[in-house]
């Protein structure tokens, strides 16, 4: 049965510019394009034990903004939210529950990314 999430893969219509968006926004480093005909079809950023990916939307069948499934651990959430909204990122205000905070924000392709940090 299922042992691992093997990777997540957001859609986007330009995974170079949306990689170098997550790369300057939240500090991702990817591991390396997989091009055709010079173009950045796939591109993988380990995070933790999982993997974070862009892939192009003709790949993953999905529009771009479809994607709503990631949520990224952080270690002080106030901090990364003023960061991205000092870059201009329109980021929801933070909602705190008995066991964490989270937020969230969309990408360049209009993709939901949420940002998480456990209060426990």
């Amino acid at each position: 049965m299922i042992k691992d999430i093997a990777f997540t893969a957001y859609p986007s219509d330009n995974v170079k510019s949306t990689r170098e968006w997550y790369e300057k926004m939240l500090g991702l480093k990817f591991s390396g394009a997989f091009e055709e005909n010079g173009v950045e079809m796939y591109n993988e950023a380990n995070v933790g034990p999982s993997c974070f990916a862009l892939m192009t939307s003709q790949w993953v069948q999905r529009k771009p903004g479809s994607g709503v499934g990631v949520a990224f651990e952080v270690d002080d959430i106030e901090k990364t939210a003023k960061s991205l909204r000092d870059a201009g990122v329109t980021v929801e205000d933070i909602y705190t529950t008995p066991v964490c905070k989270v937020t969230s924000f969309d990408d360049p392709e209009g993709n939901k990314v949420t940002l998480h940090q456990s209060t426990r």
